[in-house]
């Protein structure tokens, strides 16, 4: 009888305890509300429904701070409150998975500063389940109405959303460092260097620079896309070689004085540069790009602009020496997402080039 008197007078002070709670217990004095731990609930949540720390909950109940088990019923020390701390009108929120106090201040049109204050955070951690205040009730601060007045004088001259900083990309659904770095034309580790990101993980709403300080979108491109070294072969280097690839007899045909056949519609800024030894040998210098839907394919296959289907060509990975031998299976299309390439590559060849990038630079040898 007495703990239901208890039970009735905790549950008059949290409405929750009534549906939540499964009993009462005193002991030595001190009135404890028992509390069976339900799936997904953490100490912080538990904390917040029976107006309890958890530096409390933590004392009466060792070895909960290591992780909580479902089913294991909790003494939660009774505080009776005496005033509502929650401003009349206020509005609050639950905190959801992955959101953090950034996107929630998009979300309500307030400043993270704002959220810090009225819910009395010193750092930008939050918990799933954590209530904040997001409106403040009754008068506001100097500061606050200062902004308001602000945002009420600007609204007639400006929308209301913001436009979006130059050289800043706002995250959207379903994007990735990935696919930023493809929509403006640069590479995922200068996302990452320019962000002081350590691994690939953004939140939606969350502000990432695109292009580094001082430099414009245009020359950030140009900058993304690692120069183009004209490959040459000098006469010390033909002497060199050894003597089984040398051919006087085939020298002195007229072949020797042919150009070479210019590669179709090659790009201004990519220079392919093609020598010719020993009358059919062609090397060339560019970007390689993997072929896609190659990934259960085995073979070492290529993709090329000029080279006859079945054609073996030798790759090599200029940043780091790796080689592969690649039988051309087609003709690389002349579009404008290929206009930069040498040759694609399948996934084998891909691997066995050690490439860690979308695209790389490789040097292509080949006979006619």
């Amino acid at each position: 009888m007495i703990n239901e008197l208890i039970l009735a007078g905790v549950s008059f002070f949290h409405p929750q305890v009534q549906q939540d709670s499964i009993g009462t217990e005193t002991v030595n004095g001190k009135i404890f509300v028992l509390h069976q731990v339900d799936e997904k609930e953490t100490l912080y949540g538990i904390s917040r429904r029976y107006g309890a720390t958890v530096e409390s909950i933590v004392q009466y109940n060792p070895g909960v701070d290591t992780g909580l088990e479902i089913g294991k019923v909790l003494r939660i020390p009774y505080t009776p409150r005496t005033t509502a701390k929650k401003a009349e009108g206020g509005t609050t929120h639950i905190v959801a998975a992955k959101e953090t106090l950034f996107s929630i201040s998009k979300q309500y049109g307030i400043t993270v500063d704002e959220l810090k204050q009225w819910n009395n955070i010193t750092d930008n951690n939050l918990s799933i389940g954590q209530e904040i205040i997001v409106k403040k009730g009754g008068h506001t601060t100097a500061s606050t109405s200062q902004a308001q007045t602000q945002t009420q004088t600007q609204t007639t001259a400006t929308p209301p959303v913001a436009a979006p900083k130059k050289g800043v990309h706002i995250v959207a659904s379903k994007e990735t460092l990935f696919s930023i770095s493809k929509q403006y034309g640069i590479t995922v580790q200068q996302l990452r260097d320019w962000n002081k990101l350590e691994e690939n993980d953004i939140s939606i709403g969350q502000e990432l620079v695109v292009a580094a300080a001082g430099l414009s979108q245009a020359q950030v491109q140009t900058a993304a896309i690692p120069p183009v070294v004209e490959v040459k072969k000098d006469a010390t280097e033909i002497k060199k070689e050894p003597e089984t690839r040398k051919e006087p007899e085939i020298k002195k045909e007229p072949v020797v004085t042919t150009t070479p056949k210019t590669p179709v519609k090659e790009p201004a800024n990519i220079v392919i540069s093609e020598s010719v030894k020993n009358s059919d040998e062609i090397v060339q210098s560019g970007l390689a790009e993997l072929i896609e839907g190659t990934d259960g394919n085995r073979k070492y296959l290529a993709l090329h602009r000029t080279a006859p289907v079945g054609t073996i060509l030798k790759v090599k990975n200029e940043m780091n020496n790796r080689e592969v031998f690649v039988r051309v299976m087609g003709k690389l299309p002349d579009t404008a997402l290929t206009d930069k390439l040498v040759i694609k590559v399948s996934k084998s060849a891909y691997d066995r080039l050690g490439a860690i990038d979308p695209r790389f630079r490789v040097e292509v040898t080949y006979y006619k």
